[in-house]
């Protein structure tokens, strides 16, 4: 695309911008948590597993043929189904599902698409020997602030940095989600309180750079915006440390590994505007979804021995 075709450009540009502030929002608003999905894992003589979640865990279009529902889960590839094969899980339910927001977690019924879901924590028990949680994109301001980073034309700046709406949009959603997410977890560690829990950290496809047009803005405004998810990630170390959970960092794994969503194709483990792999843009796709579960593993297996 070249820039004297200003029209066409403006116009592909702003649907673009659109789409991929929208998928950064990670965490999905579009769909719900279904009643409990299991996947062909046989049972073993592992931990019993549950996984609660949004779109981050329960991996859209990475198994696009298998979705029967807006939860669009990828039932083989997404990393629960990774963590109960490679712990030979002896029970597994996953009722992640992208769009779920906290609150379908404790409490509320959430439609999806053919039926009406129970809240995914309905699944826990005191036999629950293992919960992962990706919660909190939902809800959260990932959606404007990640808008305002994004440059229309290649080589643009669009100084989201310097913005002061930024910041404030940056620090309302943070309050806003903080006391969401703590939710979460507390309600996780009451509802299963033998099991390890693990809560999973949003970021990961934001690196150091920017990439137009997967990834449409500056380099400084890429690396403003992925010091965004560091702070809103504090909130899933802060949660974790009050309620004796386990805090998975996938997002400094991927950047500091040079995986983020500007890496070659084979090396991204996430998906930026125009994926590479089967994965819905701005999030995970396979590759991810194995980092996330051999850490989950890594540290299961450690805790046991």
């Amino acid at each position: 695309m070249h820039i004297n075709h200003a029209m066409k450009a403006a116009r592909s540009a702003v649907v673009g911008a659109c789409a991929l502030a929208c998928a950064i929002a990670a965490a999905g608003v579009a769909s719900a948590a279904p009643t409990g999905v299991t996947s062909a894992v046989p049972a073993g003589d592992g931990p019993s597993y549950v996984a609660i979640g949004d779109s981050r865990a329960s991996g859209p279009l990475i198994e696009a043929s298998t979705h029967r529902d807006t939860c669009l889960n990828s039932p083989n590839a997404n990393y629960p189904a990774l963590v109960a094969r490679g712990l030979d899980a002896s029970s597994y339910v996953d009722v992640t599902c992208a769009g779920a927001k906290p609150e379908h977690v404790t409490h509320a019924s959430q439609f999806v698409g053919t039926r009406v879901a129970a809240p995914q924590i309905e699944q826990l028990s005191a036999d629950t020997d293992l919960v992962t949680i990706s919660i909190g994109g939902g809800g959260s301001n990932h959606l404007p602030v990640s808008a305002l980073c994004v440059s229309l034309v290649r080589g643009g700046d669009a100084r989201c940095r310097d913005n002061a709406l930024a910041e404030r949009l940056v620090v309302d959603g943070i309050e806003r989600m903080r006391p969401q997410v703590d939710a979460v977890v507390a309600a996780t560690v009451a509802a299963a309180p033998n099991a390890r829990v693990y809560v999973i950290s949003h970021g990961g496809s934001v690196g150091h750079r920017g990439c137009w047009p997967n990834l449409p803005m500056s380099d400084a405004d890429a690396v403003w915006l992925s010091g965004y998810f560091d702070r809103f990630n504090d909130i899933y170390v802060t949660a974790a440390q009050r309620h004796g959970a386990q805090y998975v960092d996938i997002a400094t794994a991927s950047i500091e590994g040079g995986h983020d969503a500007c890496a070659s194709r084979e090396d991204r483990w996430f998906e930026g505007l125009i994926p590479g792999s089967p994965a819905e843009p701005a999030h995970p796709n396979s590759r991810a979804m194995q980092a996330i579960a051999d850490m989950v593993i890594a540290d299961y297996e450690s805790a046991r021995r």
